[in-house]
């Protein structure tokens, strides 16, 4: 005996979360996705599946703000666990395909930091050869004055005109 539908928030989030037990089980209640397992096919997990088992609407759970986003997460989530055993060749190809462009893009992002690290060890390597030669210069002329101070007398007072005559 079916049983009467209600409209209750908790009730259609229950009516999801038992859908998506039912499919991960093999055992749809719904005639066409029913068909389907008894033909032999597998009945992938998505949103299109879990609504027409859990007989709701897709857009409760189809687009990103929708009404129902922990179920959404939880169909998402087990699309991708259900999608671990590769049913093709294709499939491989387009796990592999995926995974390489998310390699090269991290190889450019990682290219790009070596990069700028490089400009700014050459740029510090650059400033750390300027204040060297300054401080080699204002040494020299440092000791240079010392030497010649040591020969020669410095008054502590300049000497006026009067006192020298």
């Amino acid at each position: 005996m079916p049983r009467r539908r209600t409209n209750s928030p908790d009730r259609i989030k229950q009516d999801f979360l038992d859908a998506i037990e039912r499919l991960k089980n093999g055992r749809p209640q719904d005639p066409e996705l029913r068909d389907k397992v008894a033909r032999g096919k597998a009945v992938k997990i998505n949103i299109l599946t879990v609504s027409k088992e859990a007989g709701r609407a897709r857009g409760l759970i189809g687009k990103e703000n929708c009404r129902y986003p922990e179920v959404r997460q939880l169909v998402l989530m087990e699309a991708d666990a259900s999608g671990l055993v590769p049913k093709s060749r294709d499939d491989v190809i387009k796990r592999l395909r995926v995974e390489i462009a998310e390699l090269r893009a991290q190889l450019s992002h990682a290219e790009a930091h070596a990069a700028y690290h490089f400009a700014e060890r050459t740029k510090a390597e650059k400033g750390m050869r300027d204040y060297k030669s300054r401080y080699e210069r204002l040494r020299a002329k440092v000791v240079k004055d010392t030497k010649s101070r040591e020969s020669t007398v410095i008054p502590l007072y300049p000497e006026t005109a009067d006192e020298t005559k």
